[in-house]
């Protein structure tokens, strides 16, 4: 028979045998992603009134998502314009739409990715708001928070 002493010390070290087990399992989970916001001090959210939706690829599904946040804009109040073409990177796409040294009729450039939508000053060139789905925000999701931001002129909102 055991001594309650070495009882214990077999119990301890099975209970802590199990904790770093379980820890080790814990690792092995793909960590969930969070939806985040990066929102600018330099831009006030309710003087984007005319904004160009650019989707971030050519598949249908892009297309569609673009698609879909350009209505829920429209829907809102905004005035949502489709700009279709192919530029290589971001920069490039708004030195098209927002040519430098020309009155600009946009105030902004929302890129609609799978995860994410950015939205670009026309005249300063710089992000006014970057919304990050994570795991939990779908498309509607992020519609959302930059609707709220669009009428609030504040992050965090739309959920």
């Amino acid at each position: 028979m055991m001594s309650s002493s070495l009882r214990r010390a077999v119990q301890s070290l099975v209970a802590l045998a199990f904790v770093v087990g379980f820890g080790a399992c814990a690792e092995m989970l793909p960590k969930k992603n969070r939806s985040s916001e990066q929102v600018s001090k330099l831009h006030e959210g309710s003087k984007y009134q005319v904004i160009v939706t650019v989707a971030g690829g050519d598949s249908r599904a892009e297309l569609r998502q673009s698609s879909m946040v350009r209505a829920k804009l429209a829907e809102g109040g905004w005035q949502a314009l489709r700009r279709s073409g192919r530029w290589a990177t971001e920069a490039e796409a708004i030195a098209d739409i927002c040519p430098a040294g020309e009155s600009v009729s946009v105030d902004g450039v929302l890129f609609i990715y799978y995860n994410q939508l950015s939205l670009v000053d026309c005249r300063t060139r710089t992000p006014a708001i970057t919304i990050q789905g994570g795991d939990d925000l779908g498309i509607d999701g992020m519609a959302n928070r930059l609707i709220s931001y669009l009428r609030t002129g504040k992050g965090g909102g739309g959920r």
